[in-house]
């Protein structure tokens, strides 16, 4: 199939373009480390040749097709060229049976696809979706549909046509492309979510083992991934009368854990797997993420010791990884940092390439990773690679942004003091911040004091995120912050899974120790995963469905509804747009909705043909259609159905009343 062919190609392009930049400590670093290159790369190829060739009746074959020479070019001009990368510098891995690596991405295999099928499927012709995720997915897939089968180009979104998207949107057009390519809109967003869940564990476990020299830590900090670290699952556990009651709740738990705070969005297991699992663009972002860390870990690790080992010097100095000596694993024969230093220059700049492509990808985690960079910048050595990359990241992400705020864009101010908190305190801010993350934050001091000097800079940087979460509002919506807050947890796992490890090698007592403390770590997250899975499904037709049909074969890609604001409205669903689709979607992504809502309040009541017919033109509406919704909003007055029903023609009647009632009339051509 023609879709696993691209993913394929994808996945080659990525791994010749990174061999020129990264080394990489085995066969699964390397994979996933070119899957998400490739991923990022062969998506923005595809989009902006499909751009390009936006006035053919399937840009996306033209996009497709200078996918694939470039490919080709690429792969020809670097396969004749010998790789930048010194060989001196390349790391051995530490110790450890290979088996175990490969039970561990089989694990990881079965929790990502569980992940994926439980919140999105597509049985009996009907996508199924969870019920806590319509919002996402009905905006997402909607999205999704307007790429493979409307005609999304100069690209907005399907429920605010007219102005330019202002939402991270290129993961879900290569979901559409796979589609187009020839998979279920199903399949090819779980495909392309579980393969990027996939790369991303094995990168953090990468991490963990280069950053700590042991293949456990990182195993352990992958398997942190799944589990949210707050403290909530003790009011639960005291609200319960015995172990069979609390087992009962757990297992049969539908809801996520309260956190006890009054404020917003504290009943959504933000910092849970779910969010992960609603809003994929997140984690192949995320890997990303992790791709520059480890590069610069990596980096940063051998220049130090190159450093240490060309300075005349006397006795031992600190190795970064808090040791006297260099670990057995990383005793090769170092270079000259300085001739390291200059060699990784380019993959210094092609680093910061990465993370400026993600404003589009997702846009949160393009803030994490700038953030991350200029506190490296400020706190760690070779200041001046580091500003090559934060330069590179600057100047390619710049102008994402600035588009991203163009046009009729509710803006908010950039200070804002407290994240969601109500009336916040210093005080506050602290006992949130240590109940949200409870027995890890014991776990990342234990760690600290173990660590070197390099480590706690380290983990300052990455601490970054945390400070900006609570004293800058990036979007309209300040709970939106939380996305840094996910960034800053799965980096920050790799420290509390040090400190397990270390705990744990304190023979029995230690291990015991370790085992509790891990525990009391996930504990909270154990329960959220059984109320994903619990989480009753919303079913939204597709296959063999009338409306469905006739929307597809009667209506054209580009046109746009007046009708419901619904965000799993089945016109949604094939690829088609409405003038307003879920207003509370709509604001948090920017969009100026009152000036909207009025214009759409004025065509479903104005009674003057003339003046309404002016404006179902202006706004660029090909046909209305009013269902039970409609006339149920109580934000309409006087409904206008009658001027509808008597002057314009009716093209679709719900006649076996499966559609809310819903009537459809096409707007006749000015």
């Amino acid at each position: 199939m023609l879709a696993f062919v691209y993913l394929a190609a994808a996945t080659y392009f990525g791994d010749h373009i990174c061999r020129r930049f990264f080394n990489f400590i085995s066969i699964q670093h390397r994979i996933a480390t070119a899957f998400l290159v490739g991923l990022l790369a062969s998506t923005w190829i595809t989009y902006l040749s499909s751009l390009a060739f936006a006035r053919l009746r399937q840009p996306l074959v033209a996009g497709n097709i200078m996918f694939l020479i470039a490919f080709a070019l690429v792969c020809y001009k670097l396969s004749r060229r010998p790789p930048a990368r010194s060989e001196k510098a390349i790391r051995v891995r530490p110790s450890g049976e290979p088996h175990w690596d490969w039970i561990f991405l089989g694990s990881g295999a079965v929790l990502a696809c569980w992940l994926m099928f439980a919140t999105l499927n597509f049985s009996g012709g009907q996508f199924q979706i969870s019920f806590k995720s319509w919002t996402d997915f009905g905006a997402n897939v909607s999205l999704v549909q307007s790429f493979a089968l409307g005609h999304n180009f100069p690209t907005e979104h399907p429920f605010f046509p007219g102005e330019l998207i202002r939402y991270h949107f290129l993961f879900w057009f290569q979901a559409a492309n796979l589609e187009f390519l020839g998979l279920n809109p199903v399949w090819s967003i779980n495909l392309l979510s579980i393969f990027s869940l996939l790369a991303l564990l094995v990168l953090i476990a990468t991490f963990g083992e280069v950053l700590f020299d042991s293949r456990v830590v990182g195993r352990i900090a992958a398997l942190l991934f799944f589990f949210s670290s707050s403290l909530s699952y003790l009011p639960f556990l005291r609200a319960q009368h015995g172990f069979r009651e609390a087992l009962s709740s757990i297992v049969h738990s539908t809801e996520f854990l309260a956190s006890g705070y009054p404020f917003r969005g504290e009943t959504w297991g933000a910092l849970s797997a779910n969010v992960f699992a609603y809003q994929r663009q997140l984690i192949s972002g995320l890997g990303l993420v992790f791709v520059v860390m480890i590069f610069l870990v990596d980096r940063y690790r051998w220049l130090l010791i190159g450093r240490e080992k060309t300075a005349p010097s006397e006795g031992n100095t600190a190795h970064p990884s808090g040791q006297s000596e260099p670990p057995e694993a990383t005793r090769t024969q170092p270079i000259p940092s300085t001739e390291v230093a200059r060699k990784d220059l380019p993959a210094f700049i092609f680093s910061g390439v990465l993370i400026g492509l993600l404003p589009y990808w997702n846009s949160p985690v393009f803030v994490s990773g700038l953030a991350i960079l200029g506190c490296v910048f400020l706190l760690l050595p070779f200041r001046l690679y580091t500003a090559a990359a934060v330069a590179a990241a600057v100047l390619v992400g710049l102008p994402q942004v600035l588009l991203f705020r163009s046009g009729s864009v509710v803006t908010a101010s950039l200070l804002h003091w407290g994240y969601t908190l109500e009336h916040p305190t210093f005080m506050l801010v602290l006992k949130y911040v240590g109940w949200t993350f409870g027995v890890k934050w014991l776990l990342i001091v234990i760690a600290l004091v173990f660590l070197s000097g390099f480590h706690r800079r380290l983990f300052l940087a990455l601490s970054s995120l945390v400070v900006i979460v609570f004293l800058f509002q990036l979007s309209t919506d300040i709970f939106n912050n939380h996305k840094l807050l996910n960034v800053w947890v799965s980096l920050a796992n790799v420290y509390a899974a040090y400190a397990l490890w270390r705990i744990a090698k304190l023979k029995i007592a230690g291990v015991a120790i370790a085992i509790v403390l891990a525990i009391a770590t996930t504990f909270g997250g154990m329960i959220d995963l059984f109320a994903l899975h619990n989480d009753p499904a919303l079913a939204v037709p597709y296959q063999n469905d009338r409306l469905t049909k006739w929307l597809l074969d009667n209506t054209n890609p580009t046109d746009v509804f007046l009708a419901h604001t619904l965000l799993t409205h089945p016109i949604l669903f094939t690829g088609r747009k409405v003038y307003l689709g879920y207003t509370l979607f709509a604001w948090t992504a920017g969009y100026n909705v009152p000036e909207r809502e009025h214009i759409y309040g004025r065509m479903f009541e104005e009674r003057d043909l003339s003046e309404l017919t002016r404006l179902l033109h202006d706004n660029r509406i090909a046909y209305v259609a009013i269902d039970d919704g409609v006339r149920h909003n109580e934000k309409l007055y006087e409904l206008n159905e009658s001027v509808y029903r008597q002057y314009f023609e009716k093209v679709f009647d719900d006649t076996a009343h499966v559609y809310d009632n819903l009537v459809i009339y096409k707007v006749p051509r000015p």
